[in-house]
């Protein structure tokens, strides 16, 4: 709640928002309209209203505020929120949505799977505009949840672009330890560290280790520059690629020896 003095800021922000738009408005209704926006935080109102004066064409009523404020929030309108929904429908996807959005989908996902995408697309409209009613009127702010996907490179890529777009605001630190492992977020950088031999080895066993050091300082320097679950997908690509090789490697030998 405002006291006095952001009241006032409220006001004369407001006031001075529509004059720019070309609205006029009357003292009492601008009195209407604050007490109506004085229970949202002062940080999303000043977002909120520094957006409409950049981006908004037309009269500044109490649900274009608002509007503006739920995308500050988190809230995404009822044709966003059901693309996004419709991406859940992959059980192979990672989403990153909100409870608002999750509850919705819930309603017309059954529409969906009967084969009405025109239908599914009404039910989670109105089911969302009903959601997103109640929690206005509760004053209630959507929650970011997270759901996993089967693919684990998918998962890593669906929370990166979250935080890249500020649907997770929170960053890493938002995400539960269940949701890093999960995510296979990889171990310390002490864990890239090989063990120091009890003797000085000769031959290929030297060659291996020195291989072996290469490649550790490979990732040292990799997990100074990037994520580290980007470091962990570039690890995975790797071994997938020398599995592939050896796997290649197999099959032209075997070849050979039929020819032979």
């Amino acid at each position: 709640m405002f006291d006095c003095n952001d009241t006032d800021w409220l006001i004369e922000e407001l006031g001075a928002t529509m004059e720019l738009s070309g609205q006029q408005v009357r003292p009492a209704a601008l009195m209407l309209l604050a007490e109506d926006l004085a229970h949202i935080e002062k940080p999303l109102l000043r977002l909120a209203l520094a957006r409409i004066r950049a981006e908004h064409r037309g009269p500044i009523l109490t649900g274009t505020v608002l509007q503006y404020v739920d995308h500050a929030m988190g809230r995404m309108l009822p044709a966003e929120a059901y693309a996004l929904a419709l991406t859940s429908a992959d059980q192979g996807s990672t989403i990153v949505w909100t409870d608002e959005i999750a509850q919705a989908w819930a309603a017309a996902a059954p529409v969906l799977n009967a084969g009405d995408k025109f239908g599914a697309r009404q039910a989670f409209i109105e089911a969302y505009g009903r959601i997103v009613g109640e929690a206005r009127a509760m004053r209630r702010r959507p929650l970011v949840q997270i759901s996993m996907g089967h693919d684990p490179v998918g998962r890593t890529r669906a929370v990166s672009e979250a935080i890249a777009s500020g649907r997770l605001s929170g960053g890493l630190d938002a995400l539960t330890d269940d949701q890093r492992q999960q995510l296979q977020l990889p171990a310390p950088r002490a864990a890239l560290a090989l063990p120091a031999p009890e003797s000085v080895p000769t031959g290929p066993k030297r060659e291996v280790l020195a291989q072996l050091a290469a490649l550790r300082d490979v990732f040292a320097v990799k997990a100074s520059r990037y994520t580290p679950a980007q470091v962990q997908s570039r690890a995975d690509r790797m071994r997938l690629g020398q599995a592939k090789r050896r796997t290649a490697a197999a099959v032209a030998q075997r070849l050979q020896g039929q020819c032979a």
